[in-house]
């Protein structure tokens, strides 16, 4: 069952087919996985993905991202990683100048306002120089739901006048139910697994978003995260040619970010 709910089976107003946005996170990471986000596109159920500005594969991603326009990029809002985009933003810094890890970024309740909304802000302005269009926004290791940048996420979310990834597992966005995923996960992945997520939202949501982490293995991934080798697993899982019939005998739809903005 899915927990920490904002909406009643009461609220949903549900329209079927349920659409279903699989988004592939880390796009720009490394080149191995940008390659393996292109190739769960292109190949398989894929439609959307974030990407990590300021990280080693960012132009690559970008470049990738304007050959395949069919694939909708937002922005992986980063917190937990790599070096800030903006000046003067000590609260959110380790001793070395780069970004907090994930322990202490959670352990944080010191963060000044003003230095996260000019480091998100700084990332989002990054990515729009780019040259891609702005699909929606999340974050990594779910960095936009510290209590401290939820408000400031929802913001800018706002002002860009994009969808923001939901901070709990069943939400509102302009009048249409939707439910988040992070349970497509770990090292003994199965295409049924992923039917049986999908299998717990049909008739509670009208969108799913389902996340997920495709990619080619290459050293500069095994070096930069502990989730490595199971990036492949996921790969040949969301590139399963029979996958696509399987979520359609379920009344469901392959869809991205876009279908909130109808």
């Amino acid at each position: 069952m899915v927990q920490n709910s904002h909406i009643s089976e009461g609220e949903i107003n549900l329209q079927r087919p349920m659409k279903l946005i699989v988004n592939a996170d880390d796009f720009g990471l490394t080149r191995g996985v940008n390659l393996g986000i292109i190739e769960a596109f292109q190949q398989g159920i894929v439609r959307s993905t974030t990407l990590m500005v300021g990280m080693p594969a960012e132009r690559h991603g970008a470049e990738l991202a304007r050959l395949n326009p069919g694939l909708k990029v937002g922005i992986h809002l980063r917190l937990t990683a790599g070096t800030p985009m903006a000046d003067h933003v000590p609260t959110l810094l380790d001793q070395t100048g780069h970004l907090q890890n994930q322990t202490r970024f959670w352990d944080n309740q010191s963060m000044n306002p003003e230095e996260i909304e000019r480091e998100l802000r700084a990332q989002i302005e990054q990515f729009l120089s780019l040259g891609v269009e702005l699909s929606h926004m999340d974050g990594h290791h779910h960095c936009h739901r510290h209590i401290l940048v939820a408000p400031i996420a929802r913001k800018l979310a706002e002002e860009y006048k994009v969808p923001l990834r939901p901070e709990n597992e069943m939400t509102q966005y302009r009048g249409k139910s939707l439910g988040f995923s992070d349970k497509f996960y770990g090292d003994s992945l199965t295409g049924e697994n992923l039917l049986e997520i999908v299998r717990q939202y049909l008739g509670r949501v009208q969108v799913l978003e389902l996340m997920a982490h495709p990619a080619l293995i290459d050293e500069p991934l095994r070096e930069a995260s502990g989730y490595a080798t199971a990036r492949a697993r996921e790969l040949a899982i969301l590139t399963d040619p029979s996958l696509p019939e399987a979520l359609a005998g379920m009344g469901v739809t392959i869809s991205d970010y876009s279908c909130l903005q109808d």
